[in-house]
Protein backbone atom coordinates (compact mmCIF):
# COMPACT_ATOMS: atom_id res chain seq x y z
CA UNK A 1 0.00 0.00 0.00
CA UNK A 2 1.25 3.40 -0.89
CA UNK A 3 1.20 5.95 1.98
CA UNK A 4 1.67 9.90 2.77
CA UNK A 5 3.92 11.88 4.21
CA UNK A 6 1.96 12.00 7.44
CA UNK A 7 1.85 7.97 8.23
CA UNK A 8 4.17 8.46 11.49
CA UNK A 9 1.64 11.16 12.28
CA UNK A 10 -1.67 9.19 12.13
CA UNK A 11 -0.09 6.22 13.89
CA UNK A 12 1.32 8.72 17.02
CA UNK A 13 -2.24 9.83 17.09
CA UNK A 14 -3.62 6.44 17.11
CA UNK A 15 -5.56 6.49 14.20
CA UNK A 16 -6.97 3.28 13.08
CA UNK A 17 -5.10 2.55 9.33
CA UNK A 18 -7.24 1.15 6.61
CA UNK A 19 -6.65 0.08 2.62
CA UNK A 20 -8.40 2.93 0.65
CA UNK A 21 -7.86 3.00 -2.93
CA UNK A 22 -4.52 1.79 -2.55
CA UNK A 23 -3.80 4.09 0.61
CA UNK A 24 -2.92 3.17 4.09
CA UNK A 25 -5.44 5.97 5.43
CA UNK A 26 -7.00 6.42 8.87
CA UNK A 27 -10.28 5.91 9.01
CA UNK A 28 -10.71 6.99 12.67
CA UNK A 29 -8.98 8.59 14.93
CA UNK A 30 -11.22 8.93 18.53
CA UNK A 31 -14.51 7.48 16.89
CA UNK A 32 -16.09 8.50 13.40
CA UNK A 33 -18.97 10.12 15.08
CA UNK A 34 -16.86 12.50 17.50
CA UNK A 35 -14.99 13.51 14.79
CA UNK A 36 -17.58 14.31 12.91
CA UNK A 37 -19.02 16.40 15.80
CA UNK A 38 -15.86 17.98 16.40
CA UNK A 39 -15.87 19.67 12.46
CA UNK A 40 -19.32 20.38 12.62
CA UNK A 41 -19.27 22.05 16.00
CA UNK A 42 -15.36 23.36 15.95
CA UNK A 43 -12.93 21.68 13.88
CA UNK A 44 -11.31 18.82 12.66
CA UNK A 45 -8.19 18.16 10.66
CA UNK A 46 -7.99 15.97 7.21
CA UNK A 47 -5.01 14.35 5.17
CA UNK A 48 -6.22 14.06 1.89
CA UNK A 49 -2.43 13.38 0.53
CA UNK A 50 -3.83 10.44 -1.06
CA UNK A 51 -5.52 12.87 -3.88
CA UNK A 52 -3.84 13.60 -6.89
CA UNK A 53 -1.70 16.82 -7.87
CA UNK A 54 -1.33 17.76 -11.69
CA UNK A 55 0.12 20.78 -12.92
CA UNK A 56 -0.82 21.84 -16.45
CA UNK A 57 1.34 25.32 -18.02
CA UNK A 58 2.52 26.80 -20.89
CA UNK A 59 1.00 28.74 -23.45
CA UNK A 60 -1.14 25.96 -24.59
CA UNK A 61 -2.37 25.02 -21.21
CA UNK A 62 -6.20 27.11 -20.89
CA UNK A 63 -7.47 25.63 -24.57
CA UNK A 64 -6.71 21.90 -23.67
CA UNK A 65 -8.49 21.94 -20.09
CA UNK A 66 -11.30 24.00 -21.89
CA UNK A 67 -11.19 20.89 -24.54
CA UNK A 68 -11.06 18.01 -21.33
CA UNK A 69 -13.33 19.34 -18.63
CA UNK A 70 -16.72 20.51 -18.53
CA UNK A 71 -16.67 23.88 -17.15
CA UNK A 72 -15.28 26.94 -18.42
CA UNK A 73 -11.79 27.64 -17.58
CA UNK A 74 -11.89 30.71 -19.36
CA UNK A 75 -13.83 32.61 -16.68
CA UNK A 76 -11.22 31.64 -13.84
CA UNK A 77 -9.22 34.86 -12.58
CA UNK A 78 -5.59 34.48 -11.23
CA UNK A 79 -6.35 32.78 -7.50
CA UNK A 80 -9.94 30.98 -8.65
CA UNK A 81 -10.95 27.41 -8.69
CA UNK A 82 -13.62 25.70 -10.39
CA UNK A 83 -15.20 22.12 -9.58
CA UNK A 84 -15.43 20.41 -13.06
CA UNK A 85 -15.68 17.15 -14.73
CA UNK A 86 -13.50 14.71 -16.79
CA UNK A 87 -15.83 13.25 -19.47
CA UNK A 88 -15.41 10.37 -21.86
CA UNK A 89 -16.53 10.26 -25.39
CA UNK A 90 -19.60 8.93 -24.28
CA UNK A 91 -20.24 12.13 -21.58
CA UNK A 92 -19.75 9.26 -18.92
CA UNK A 93 -18.00 10.67 -16.09
CA UNK A 94 -14.01 9.88 -15.66
CA UNK A 95 -13.69 12.01 -12.45
CA UNK A 96 -14.61 14.43 -11.01
CA UNK A 97 -11.54 17.46 -10.07
CA UNK A 98 -11.21 20.75 -8.83
CA UNK A 99 -9.02 23.19 -11.18
CA UNK A 100 -7.24 26.31 -9.66
CA UNK A 101 -5.43 28.91 -12.04
CA UNK A 102 -2.30 29.80 -10.35
CA UNK A 103 -0.63 31.65 -12.48
CA UNK A 104 -1.87 33.19 -16.26
CA UNK A 105 -1.09 29.87 -17.81
CA UNK A 106 -0.70 27.68 -15.11
CA UNK A 107 -3.60 25.68 -13.49
CA UNK A 108 -3.51 22.98 -10.28
CA UNK A 109 -5.71 19.90 -10.82
CA UNK A 110 -6.85 17.91 -7.68
CA UNK A 111 -7.77 14.16 -8.67
CA UNK A 112 -9.19 11.73 -6.73
CA UNK A 113 -6.56 9.45 -5.18
CA UNK A 114 -8.46 5.93 -7.25
CA UNK A 115 -8.41 8.12 -10.43
CA UNK A 116 -4.93 9.37 -10.43
CA UNK A 117 -3.32 7.14 -13.08
CA UNK A 118 -6.47 6.88 -15.42
CA UNK A 119 -6.83 10.81 -15.83
CA UNK A 120 -2.84 11.66 -15.88
CA UNK A 121 -3.05 8.88 -18.69
CA UNK A 122 -5.97 9.99 -20.18
CA UNK A 123 -4.67 13.47 -20.60
CA UNK A 124 -1.58 12.73 -21.82
CA UNK A 125 -3.38 10.59 -24.47
CA UNK A 126 -4.99 13.58 -25.42
CA UNK A 127 -2.69 16.07 -25.43
CA UNK A 128 -0.89 18.32 -27.97
CA UNK A 129 2.15 18.68 -26.35
CA UNK A 130 1.63 22.64 -26.22
CA UNK A 131 1.93 22.82 -22.95
CA UNK A 132 3.30 20.74 -19.81
CA UNK A 133 1.80 18.57 -17.71
CA UNK A 134 3.54 17.38 -14.92
CA UNK A 135 1.93 14.86 -11.47
CA UNK A 136 3.29 16.90 -8.38
CA UNK A 137 1.11 14.14 -6.53
CA UNK A 138 4.04 12.77 -4.68
CA UNK A 139 6.32 16.10 -4.19
CA UNK A 140 2.91 18.46 -3.40
CA UNK A 141 0.75 17.07 0.03
CA UNK A 142 -2.52 18.52 0.79
CA UNK A 143 -4.30 18.49 3.99
CA UNK A 144 -7.51 20.42 5.02
CA UNK A 145 -8.97 22.31 8.17
CA UNK A 146 -12.46 22.23 8.19
CA UNK A 147 -15.22 23.72 10.40
CA UNK A 148 -16.55 26.81 12.39
CA UNK A 149 -13.01 28.03 13.99
CA UNK A 150 -11.31 26.60 11.07
CA UNK A 151 -10.22 30.81 9.88
CA UNK A 152 -9.80 31.25 13.43
CA UNK A 153 -7.11 28.57 13.88
CA UNK A 154 -5.12 29.77 10.96
CA UNK A 155 -5.06 33.24 11.99
CA UNK A 156 -3.60 32.17 15.14
CA UNK A 157 -1.25 31.19 13.04
CA UNK A 158 -0.51 34.17 11.00
CA UNK A 159 -2.43 33.21 7.61
CA UNK A 160 -3.87 36.94 7.53
CA UNK A 161 -5.45 35.72 4.04
CA UNK A 162 -7.70 33.36 5.57
CA UNK A 163 -10.45 36.75 6.41
CA UNK A 164 -11.14 37.58 2.94
CA UNK A 165 -10.75 34.41 1.55
CA UNK A 166 -14.06 33.97 -0.80
CA UNK A 167 -15.59 30.76 -1.43
CA UNK A 168 -13.69 28.55 -4.49
CA UNK A 169 -10.72 31.03 -4.20
CA UNK A 170 -6.86 30.50 -3.32
CA UNK A 171 -3.97 32.50 -2.17
CA UNK A 172 0.24 31.82 -1.70
CA UNK A 173 0.59 32.21 2.12
CA UNK A 174 3.41 31.26 4.64
CA UNK A 175 2.89 29.70 7.74
CA UNK A 176 5.98 30.57 9.71
CA UNK A 177 8.55 29.78 7.54
CA UNK A 178 6.15 26.89 5.51
CA UNK A 179 5.02 28.12 1.85
CA UNK A 180 2.01 27.00 1.26
CA UNK A 181 -1.48 27.38 -0.54
CA UNK A 182 -4.34 27.67 0.69
CA UNK A 183 -8.10 27.14 -0.90
CA UNK A 184 -11.16 27.81 0.51
CA UNK A 185 -12.27 24.41 -0.67
CA UNK A 186 -13.69 21.46 1.80
CA UNK A 187 -15.52 18.53 1.24
CA UNK A 188 -17.99 19.11 4.70
CA UNK A 189 -20.17 21.81 4.16
CA UNK A 190 -18.66 23.75 6.92
CA UNK A 191 -16.41 26.78 6.47
CA UNK A 192 -13.14 25.24 5.82
CA UNK A 193 -9.65 25.70 4.06
CA UNK A 194 -7.53 23.02 2.24
CA UNK A 195 -3.57 23.59 2.53
CA UNK A 196 -1.31 22.28 -0.61
CA UNK A 197 2.48 22.40 0.79
CA UNK A 198 5.59 20.43 0.13
CA UNK A 199 5.53 17.28 1.09
CA UNK A 200 8.82 17.26 3.53
CA UNK A 201 7.11 20.03 5.33
CA UNK A 202 3.65 18.71 5.67
CA UNK A 203 4.88 16.77 8.93
CA UNK A 204 5.75 20.00 10.46
CA UNK A 205 2.73 22.29 9.44
CA UNK A 206 0.54 19.55 10.85
CA UNK A 207 2.19 19.29 13.75
CA UNK A 208 1.93 23.14 14.44
CA UNK A 209 -1.79 22.98 13.41
CA UNK A 210 -3.11 20.73 15.77
CA UNK A 211 -1.17 22.47 18.07
CA UNK A 212 -2.41 25.54 17.86
CA UNK A 213 -5.47 24.28 17.87
CA UNK A 214 -6.26 21.79 20.46
CA UNK A 215 -7.11 24.70 22.52
CA UNK A 216 -9.84 25.06 20.18
CA UNK A 217 -10.74 21.75 19.99
CA UNK A 218 -9.87 20.96 16.64
CA UNK A 219 -9.21 17.29 16.04
CA UNK A 220 -7.58 14.83 13.45
CA UNK A 221 -10.30 13.38 11.56
CA UNK A 222 -10.29 10.17 9.44
CA UNK A 223 -12.07 9.14 6.38
CA UNK A 224 -15.33 7.77 8.26
CA UNK A 225 -16.23 11.49 9.61
CA UNK A 226 -15.33 12.55 6.02
CA UNK A 227 -18.06 10.11 4.44
CA UNK A 228 -20.56 11.13 6.81
CA UNK A 229 -20.24 15.00 6.21
CA UNK A 230 -19.98 14.85 2.66
CA UNK A 231 -23.16 12.80 2.43
CA UNK A 232 -25.12 15.14 4.88
CA UNK A 233 -24.09 17.80 1.90
CA UNK A 234 -25.49 15.08 -1.02
CA UNK A 235 -21.46 15.49 -1.89
CA UNK A 236 -20.46 12.90 -5.00
CA UNK A 237 -18.31 9.94 -4.25
CA UNK A 238 -16.77 8.71 -7.04
CA UNK A 239 -17.53 5.30 -7.58
CA UNK A 240 -19.92 5.20 -5.48
CA UNK A 241 -22.28 7.78 -6.56
CA UNK A 242 -21.01 8.67 -10.26
CA UNK A 243 -18.43 7.00 -12.47
CA UNK A 244 -18.31 6.26 -16.60
CA UNK A 245 -21.69 4.73 -16.51
CA UNK A 246 -23.30 8.27 -15.12
CA UNK A 247 -23.37 11.56 -16.72
CA UNK A 248 -23.53 15.36 -15.04
CA UNK A 249 -26.64 16.13 -16.29
CA UNK A 250 -28.30 12.45 -14.52
CA UNK A 251 -25.79 13.47 -11.36
CA UNK A 252 -27.43 16.81 -10.98
CA UNK A 253 -24.40 18.85 -11.57
CA UNK A 254 -25.57 20.15 -15.14
CA UNK A 255 -23.81 23.71 -13.43
CA UNK A 256 -20.52 22.08 -14.39
CA UNK A 257 -21.13 21.70 -17.61
CA UNK A 258 -20.61 24.78 -20.08
CA UNK A 259 -22.15 24.27 -23.62
CA UNK A 260 -21.81 27.80 -24.76
CA UNK A 261 -17.57 27.60 -24.28
CA UNK A 262 -17.80 25.65 -27.50
CA UNK A 263 -16.29 21.54 -27.96
CA UNK A 264 -15.40 19.45 -25.56
CA UNK A 265 -14.81 15.37 -24.80
CA UNK A 266 -18.11 14.20 -24.18
CA UNK A 267 -19.85 17.26 -25.30
CA UNK A 268 -22.66 15.91 -27.84
CA UNK A 269 -23.81 13.06 -26.21
CA UNK A 270 -24.58 15.46 -22.91
CA UNK A 271 -26.18 17.67 -25.50
CA UNK A 272 -28.12 15.37 -26.93
CA UNK A 273 -28.58 14.27 -23.32
CA UNK A 274 -29.83 18.03 -22.39
CA UNK A 275 -32.10 18.59 -25.62
CA UNK A 276 -33.83 15.04 -25.07
CA UNK A 277 -34.15 14.80 -21.24
CA UNK A 278 -32.37 12.42 -18.39
CA UNK A 279 -34.29 9.09 -17.77
CA UNK A 280 -33.45 9.09 -14.51
CA UNK A 281 -32.11 11.45 -11.70
CA UNK A 282 -30.04 11.55 -8.87
CA UNK A 283 -31.85 12.06 -5.49
CA UNK A 284 -31.76 12.28 -1.97
CA UNK A 285 -34.23 10.53 0.73
CA UNK A 286 -34.60 9.98 4.27
CA UNK A 287 -36.20 6.84 5.73
CA UNK A 288 -39.54 6.99 7.76
CA UNK A 289 -38.70 4.37 10.57
CA UNK A 290 -35.30 4.38 12.41
CA UNK A 291 -33.04 2.14 9.94
CA UNK A 292 -29.84 2.36 7.95
CA UNK A 293 -29.38 2.65 4.23
CA UNK A 294 -26.64 1.29 2.66
CA UNK A 295 -24.74 1.14 -0.65
CA UNK A 296 -26.50 -1.24 -2.93
CA UNK A 297 -29.41 -1.50 -1.14
CA UNK A 298 -32.55 -1.35 -3.43
CA UNK A 299 -34.74 1.31 -4.24
CA UNK A 300 -38.27 0.37 -4.47
CA UNK A 301 -41.44 2.05 -5.16
CA UNK A 302 -43.88 2.74 -2.62
CA UNK A 303 -47.09 0.32 -1.48
CA UNK A 304 -49.28 -0.98 -2.59
CA UNK A 305 -47.18 -2.29 -5.57
CA UNK A 306 -43.22 -1.95 -5.00
CA UNK A 307 -41.17 -2.83 -7.68
CA UNK A 308 -37.43 -1.83 -8.05
CA UNK A 309 -36.76 1.58 -9.28
CA UNK A 310 -32.86 2.30 -8.24
CA UNK A 311 -30.17 1.76 -6.24
CA UNK A 312 -28.56 3.08 -3.34
CA UNK A 313 -25.41 4.91 -4.48
CA UNK A 314 -24.38 6.15 -0.79
CA UNK A 315 -26.41 6.10 3.01
CA UNK A 316 -25.83 6.24 6.63
CA UNK A 317 -27.40 7.21 9.71
CA UNK A 318 -27.03 11.13 10.00
CA UNK A 319 -25.99 11.51 13.60
CA UNK A 320 -27.40 15.16 12.65
CA UNK A 321 -30.53 14.39 11.61
CA UNK A 322 -30.73 10.96 13.73
CA UNK A 323 -32.34 9.12 10.79
CA UNK A 324 -30.92 6.61 8.29
CA UNK A 325 -30.55 9.62 4.79
CA UNK A 326 -29.33 8.11 1.41
CA UNK A 327 -28.29 8.93 -1.99
CA UNK A 328 -29.54 7.27 -5.44
CA UNK A 329 -30.18 7.27 -8.95
CA UNK A 330 -34.82 7.21 -9.84
CA UNK A 331 -36.97 7.59 -12.79
CA UNK A 332 -37.70 11.12 -13.43
CA UNK A 333 -40.90 10.60 -12.86
CA UNK A 334 -40.06 9.47 -9.63
CA UNK A 335 -37.60 12.05 -8.83
CA UNK A 336 -39.78 14.85 -7.59
CA UNK A 337 -39.50 15.44 -3.24
CA UNK A 338 -41.98 14.33 -1.37
CA UNK A 339 -42.78 11.40 -3.38
CA UNK A 340 -42.68 8.13 -1.23
CA UNK A 341 -40.92 5.34 -2.09
CA UNK A 342 -39.09 2.20 0.03
CA UNK A 343 -35.32 0.88 0.35
CA UNK A 344 -35.10 -3.00 0.53
CA UNK A 345 -32.81 -3.38 3.46
CA UNK A 346 -32.33 -7.04 4.20
CA UNK A 347 -35.62 -7.88 3.15
CA UNK A 348 -37.35 -5.70 4.65
CA UNK A 349 -38.92 -2.41 2.98
CA UNK A 350 -38.29 0.82 5.07
CA UNK A 351 -40.24 3.62 4.10
CA UNK A 352 -38.88 6.72 2.80
CA UNK A 353 -39.20 9.89 1.12
CA UNK A 354 -37.37 11.56 -1.56
CA UNK A 355 -36.14 15.04 -0.42
CA UNK A 356 -34.00 17.79 -1.66
CA UNK A 357 -30.47 18.06 -0.86
CA UNK A 358 -28.53 19.10 0.87
CA UNK A 359 -29.80 17.13 4.13
CA UNK A 360 -27.46 19.22 6.40
CA UNK A 361 -28.60 23.49 6.44
CA UNK A 362 -26.56 25.47 8.91
CA UNK A 363 -28.64 27.99 10.37
CA UNK A 364 -27.63 31.55 9.86
CA UNK A 365 -26.57 33.93 12.39
CA UNK A 366 -28.80 35.82 14.01
CA UNK A 367 -28.40 39.37 13.02
CA UNK A 368 -27.48 41.57 16.11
Amino acid sequence: MQQTPLIQQHRASGGKLVDFAGWEMPVQYTGVVDEYHAVRSKAGLFDVSHMGRFIASGPGAAAFLQRMTTNDVNKLAVGQAQYSMVCNEQGGIKDDIFVYRLKPTEYLLCINAANREKIFTWLRQQSDRNFLLEDRSAKLAQIAIQGPLSREILLALGAKEATGLKLHHASEIALGTIPALLARTGYTGELGYELYVAADCVGSLWDELLGQGRVAGLKPAGLGARDLLRLEMGYLLYGNDIGEDTTPLEAGVDWTVSFQKGEFVGNRPLLGQKEGGIARRFVGFELLEKAVPRHGFKILSSQPHPNPIGEVTSGNLSPLLQKGIGLGYVPVAQAEPGTLIQIDIRGKAVPGIIVKTPFYKKSKPKSV
